[in-house]
């Protein structure tokens, strides 16, 4: 509830994405997971495993003494004091990591601090669009505020989460939230420059125009009867002028949708 839940409702009030109207539109056979959403779940999924697990290596084995105590699974000891640290730290870098990617869902592809392309608010702009859906923003904060008690408050956090306190351990986890930044935003760079590519190489091999494209068999299709017979019967002229008129009413349709 905390970290998918009301996020993710947050989410479903998010207004559409500014260039959803220049994208083509999606194969029904598709369905909701596309090959960049499953290849985005995957890569995303590694980076925040690889960063907790390295936070659980750093503390235990880099700044601890690498013992993993006797029975810790169970209660709490002086001698499972590092390895509980170790948890919390981890705990809290899992807890962040799927807080803030509600953050960078909000659109696929943009990054987090330009999801406007038209705005001038160079530095602040990712201020405006993280306040402007306050019911995300609030859920987020409350899911990052839960972490401290669930920390802090004996019994909950030595007998139920099985973990305690830090101190120095939070430098720990802010770097690692930056880098969690650091590695997504570096993914959805990666993938502009891939989907630019690849557009520029569809209007490059004939592609034209994608409002004319997508609309066209529709609108070929969609002629009315009386057009048809008409045309059938000889009242359009010679095959030429048929032809001629057909093009014309296409266009004159396309004029009309714009």
């Amino acid at each position: 509830m905390i970290t998918s839940g009301m996020p993710d409702m947050g989410l479903g009030l998010e207004i559409a994405a500014p260039d959803i109207m220049q994208r083509p539109p999606q194969s029904l056979k598709t369905g909701v997971f596309t090959m960049e959403v499953m290849v985005d779940m995957v890569v995303y999924g590694l980076w925040m495993a690889a960063l907790c697990l390295a936070a659980f290596s750093i503390v235990l084995f880099g700044f601890g003494d690498g013992d993993l105590g006797v029975g810790c699974n169970d209660s709490y000891s002086e001698i499972c004091d590092t390895v509980f640290r170790a948890r919390a730290t981890t705990f809290v870098c899992l807890t962040w990591f799927a807080l803030f990617l509600a953050w960078e869902m909000v659109n696929m592809r943009r990054s987090f601090f330009r999801m406007q392309p038209g705005s001038k608010k160079y530095f602040t702009q990712w201020m405006h669009d993280v306040w402007r859906n306050q019911f995300l923003f609030w859920a987020i904060m409350a899911g990052f505020i839960t972490v401290f008690p669930v920390l802090y408050i004996p019994v909950i956090n030595h007998v139920v989460f099985k973990h305690t306190g830090i101190s120095w351990e939070w430098a720990i986890v802010l770097i690692e939230a930056i880098l969690f930044f650091a590695g997504i935003e570096t993914w959805k760079w990666g993938k502009r420059i891939f989907f630019r590519r690849r557009a520029a190489k569809f209007a490059a091999a004939g592609g034209g125009d994608l409002q004319h494209n997508m609309f066209q068999k529709f609108l070929t299709m969609s002629e009315s009867p009386t057009q048809e017979n008409a045309i059938e019967q000889g009242l359009g002229g010679t095959g030429q002028q048929q032809q001629q008129q057909q093009v014309e009413m296409q266009e004159q349709r396309i004029q009309q949708s714009q």
